[in-house]
């Protein structure tokens, strides 16, 4: 089984111990940082065996080439290209080489849901969801680019607490960048299975809070529930209740952390009748129910 790791877990087993030497990774690392490749490289401990993590990992190459995998799919990431690595996604690395130079930014995806809820992130930033084309070449605007993450560099080494508004914009001003880049970028390259999933996610962010059934966005689709069913479980490996369970239970962690309606307002909120129901889904793919949830975010704030 691949082992999914916290940003904390992945440092501790990737990096050897000289590392903390360095003050790279300062308080606050867990949520956000972005790093000179550079700086960092020298302490990797390689090869990566297949992992995940439970953050969102943008790489951005200056000089040199990363080589990695994405799932099964060899990548080489070039000068002046990005690749977009989701949470949840498996990589891994066998070597890496020492004249690389750029950037590495790890953000939480409940650093960005904190300002911003989930449900619109992902509609505006597909790339952050795994099983997507997020391999971005021959990069516009290049001098924007290195500005936004030098920026996020001077930021995270300032003080992640302190400018954690400003760390968030210039998240989002990149992701914006990209989502351009990506809309032509799939354009062209997406096969027939990853276009319909794409159109099934654009729907699913759109009426996640009405419509609860495969056979509702096949209907939307115009397609049949089993070609719905085959074509998300080719581009995505998870099948459409599967995406809409986990979309639901998504927007009830950001409903929990961000206001003060309780558990039935919440799942009546998403459009489901019957809170008992919505607190067994809750536990049943985050282990906990809302209620426990969300005492876990309010100690976190002690």
């Amino acid at each position: 089984m691949v082992k999914e790791y916290s940003t904390r877990e992945f440092k501790e087993t990737y990096t050897n111990t000289s590392v903390d030497d360095t003050y790279l990774f300062r308080t606050g690392y867990e949520d956000f940082f972005c790093l000179r490749l550079e700086d960092i490289v020298s302490y990797a401990n390689v090869p990566i065996l297949p992992s995940k993590e439970k953050s969102h990992s943008i790489l951005y190459v200056t000089n040199g080439v990363y080589e990695f995998k994405k799932g099964n799919k060899p990548y080489k990431i070039k000068t002046n290209e990005i690749i977009v690595i989701p949470a949840g996604e498996v990589f891994s690395v066998d070597v890496i080489a020492e004249n690389l130079k750029g950037f590495a930014m790890h953000f939480s995806p409940t650093y960005i849901i904190d300002s911003v809820s989930a449900i619109s992130v992902l509609n505006n930033f597909e790339f952050l969801l795994p099983f997507t084309n997020s391999h971005f070449t021959s990069i516009t605007h290049k001098a924007l680019i290195v500005n936004i993450f030098k920026r996020l560099n001077e930021l995270y080494m300032e003080s992640v607490d302190k400018n954690a508004s400003l760390i968030t914009n210039y998240i989002l001003v990149l992701l914006y960048e990209l989502k351009k880049k990506y809309t032509t970028l799939n354009l062209h390259t997406s096969s027939t299975y990853e276009r319909l999933s794409h159109r099934f996610k654009q729907v699913l962010f759109q009426n996640f809070k009405k419509l609860h059934r495969t056979s509702e966005y096949a209907k939307l689709l115009k397609i049949s529930p089993n070609h719905l069913n085959k074509a998300l479980k080719a581009a995505t490996d998870k099948s459409p209740k599967q995406w809409i369970n986990e979309t639901l239970v998504l927007e009830a962690k950001y409903l929990l952390h961000k206001t003060d309606l309780n558990i039935n307002e919440i799942a009546f909120e998403l459009g489901l009748n019957d809170p008992s129901y919505f607190s067994r889904l809750f536990k049943r793919m985050e282990g906990a129910t809302p209620s426990e949830y969300r005492n876990r975010i309010e100690k976190s704030y002690i």
